[in-house]
């Protein structure tokens, strides 16, 4: 085991059981892959507002969702609030989304840093974007 396994095992309390989704995230997800496998929306971009709670500040959740939003060619920008969460409001091809939501999680999952979506709303696609940034 190294270093920073043996430091996050003791913080988690050596939890390794991969966190489920949200009810609200469970939903998205199920909503993403029927509009990716439908040839009439797939290519269609989406963007939604999500806000996230949990262990979201401190850890690099600004910074792995830009990286992995740019690997993905989304385009938006991430933020952290006052009250502990982090909002964020991401848009894309329906896989896409997908593709990041899950990698998201698979990023904090060898950490065991717990987190969870709270709030997603759909927004209206902005035409004029074309990157995925950090807000402060």
């Amino acid at each position: 085991m190294g270093f920073f396994d043996a430091f996050f095992s003791s913080v988690t309390g050596g939890s390794r059981e991969p966190q489920k989704p949200s009810n609200i995230e469970f939903e998205l997800r199920r909503r993403l892959t029927v509009l990716a496998s439908d040839e009439a929306t797939q290519d269609t971009p989406l963007r939604y507002f999500l806000r996230w709670a949990g262990q979201v500040q401190g850890v690099g959740f600004r910074f792995t969702n830009t990286n992995l939003a740019q690997v993905r060619a989304l385009t938006g920008w991430v933020r952290n609030m006052e009250d502990g969460s982090v909002e964020m409001e991401i848009q894309g091809a329906p896989a896409n989304v997908l593709s990041h939501l899950e990698a998201l999680h698979a990023s904090y999952e060898r950490m065991g840093t717990r987190f969870r979506l709270v709030e997603a709303q759909t927004q209206a696609p902005l035409a004029n974007e074309d990157s995925f940034i950090p807000r402060y």
